[in-house]
């Protein structure tokens, strides 16, 4: 009987998935972050070019820096296209439920969702109600996406390329990622 009720409060108090995994790397510091200020997303139909906002959304730069640096993106595929929307990309299994196994704090700030922008995939709210980000999925908006504003964290922003990203499609590759370290 006793480990029937241990058993029960076990499953009604567990610890989410995200709060047991959480980003594997520190924040670096303030001086540090504002360093990360552009990345390349090379991709089978040719190179986005986009700007950073480390003061935006330091984790979300950080992370996206950590996961480059580890090789994490290459040859993964875009796996979601709405035409005039978005184009999605950064699941390992090529679905909405990849990841690296953690999550993001949300860094929602009043940056537009528009055509270029940069965010973080992330779960509905009705099952995830801390609006945490996905740990590697990203977005491009390919049109002005404002029912997204204030909901998704925008940690960047297409600089050049805009042809390119008219061309993307479902299943283009995802050559590399890299995220550069500005010198002061």
């Amino acid at each position: 009987m006793l480990f029937r009720i241990a058993l029960l409060l076990s499953l009604l108090f567990q610890v989410p998935a995200w709060a047991e995994s959480e980003p594997p790397f520190a924040l670096p510091k303030q001086e540090e972050l504002s360093k990360l200020r552009s990345a390349i997303i090379y991709t089978s139909r040719g190179d986005l070019y986009f700007e950073l906002y480390p003061e935006d959304a330091p984790w979300h730069v950080a992370n996206f820096k950590y996961l480059a640096d580890k090789g994490y993106y290459k040859g993964l595929k875009f796996y979601l296209y709405y035409p005039g929307y978005i184009i999605q990309g950064g699941s390992p299994n090529g679905k909405a439920s990849g990841g690296p196994g953690y999550e993001l704090p949300p860094e929602f700030t009043k940056r537009l969702n528009e055509i270029g922008s940069l965010g973080m995939a992330r779960k509905p709210d009705y099952i995830n109600p801390e609006r945490r980000s996905n740990g590697s999925q990203f977005h491009i908006l390919l049109g002005d996406a404002p029912q997204m504003d204030g909901s998704y964290t925008v940690f960047g922003k297409l600089i050049k390329g805009g042809a390119v990203l008219k061309n993307l499609r479902k299943d283009d590759t995802i050559k590399d990622i890299k995220v550069f370290v500005r010198p002061q």
